[in-house]
């Protein structure tokens, strides 16, 4: 049986998302669908001594209502990518196993990105390869697909040769058509993800931080930290 996940490709995913994907086969990671402002697409989270904060990649929306995730520029000379690595550096640096993954990690940063979608998919490649997980990565935008919520997923299911599909237990059972799923002869499963708990290298414990804050304090532990989380 091979199992589809379907996800916006956001930047610095957080656990809940790889947790996911670790248990399917090909990810169609949804490029043609509405950027969202405010969205995960452009900013995650990471820890920091007072909590946690926002990192923001800034992109061009004024005027360009309307475009696909695919679509979104990344604002040119801006020096997000600096003050990310430093806020990276300075927040982790003290983590355990930073070291470990800096040099491949500041090689992201220091490439001149004019996508946000290519900068997105470097990202999450880098986090898929040192979790270990080995999952096919395709894009929507070259599926053929209907736009119904379901009847996407089936079509994305039947070109990528799937016989099940994997949805994350949040909202998905309330919008998702199951009796459509059935009559395509295709398995709609709901995974449940319960967020693992790990030593941060500072006080107290964040939940929901991208998913590099279990890499840098766990390091070649993190593969197994994450399978716990169900």
């Amino acid at each position: 049986m091979r199992v589809l996940v379907a996800h916006q490709p956001n930047y610095l995913p957080w656990l809940g998302l790889f947790y996911k994907v670790a248990q399917a086969d090909i990810w169609v990671l949804a490029d043609d669908v509405q950027y969202a402002t405010g969205s995960l697409i452009n900013r995650n989270r990471i820890r920091t001594e007072k909590g946690w904060q926002w990192l923001t990649v800034p992109v061009r929306s004024r005027g360009r209502s309307g475009q696909r995730i695919g679509e979104v520029e990344i604002v040119a000379g801006d020096t997000w990518a600096r003050k990310h690595w430093q806020a990276l550096c300075w927040n982790y640096g003290k983590a355990r196993y930073f070291s470990d993954y800096a040099e491949k990690l500041e090689g992201v940063y220091q490439k001149s990105w004019a996508r946000l979608l290519d900068l997105n998919v470097a990202l999450i490649e880098f986090v898929l390869k040192e979790l270990n997980i080995d999952v096919e990565l395709r894009f929507s935008s070259e599926l053929a697909l209907r736009q119904e919520r379901t009847q996407r997923l089936v079509d994305m299911a039947r070109e990528c040769e799937c016989t099940a599909y994997l949805a994350g237990d949040g909202g998905s059972r309330r919008y998702l058509a199951l009796e459509t799923f059935a009559v395509a002869g295709v398995e709609c499963r709901f995974v449940e993800f319960v967020h693992p708990l790990y030593a941060q290298c500072q006080p107290g414990f964040e939940y929901n931080m991208s998913a590099l804050d279990l890499l840098f304090n766990c390091g070649p532990e993190s593969g197994k930290v994450l399978c716990r989380a169900h």
